[in-house]
């Protein structure tokens, strides 16, 4: 049997093609991996910021904690959609309320913001932004997540309320 040359032509380039095909799918998770990271930064960013603002304002948390969430947008707005953010504030009076406080307050839908229970009176305030996250290459992940943040916050002038 003589080995013949012919046969053998164009396994390289199918190899090639298929090696390429895998490296370039790693490629595109990778960088959708990144992108995702760097929302989930955005939102701790947000969020520590926004409510570091708030909780020294004497009244209409939830006014501030958007305005400062517009405020900020100039950092990401050409990167991320700041129209995906949902936020909510949840205010509770005591420590006992807290710790029975098992889900978020619910943003309705159609809507971005939402607050739950009273702003008077309340020295702990449960702030939470949620991202609507949308993938750039939809075939790695589902096609719509959410990522959300949530932090609790001794309001300033609130907090002679603050019952232990």
């Amino acid at each position: 049997m003589r080995w013949s040359k012919k046969k053998n032509q164009g396994v390289a380039a199918i190899e090639f093609v298929g090696g390429f095909v895998a490296f370039w799918l790693m490629c595109m998770l990778w960088v959708e991996m990144s992108y995702m990271s760097y929302i989930s930064a955005i939102n701790d960013f947000v969020i520590t910021e926004a409510a570091r603002e708030v909780k020294t304002e004497q009244a209409g948390y939830l006014v501030a904690f958007r305005q400062e969430i517009e405020d900020h947008s100039g950092l990401w707005g050409s990167i991320i959609d700041p129209a995906n953010f949902r936020l909510s504030i949840n205010y509770v009076q005591s420590i006992a309320d807290l710790e029975g406080l098992v889900n978020p307050c619910e943003v309705p839908d159609g809507q971005n913001v939402a607050e739950c229970g009273n702003e008077d009176n309340s020295a702990i305030a449960v702030y939470n932004i949620s991202y609507d996250f949308s993938p750039i290459f939809t075939f790695f992940m589902d096609t719509e997540t959410i990522l959300s943040r949530e932090v609790i916050v001794i309001q300033e002038y609130e907090r002679d309320q603050f019952d232990f």
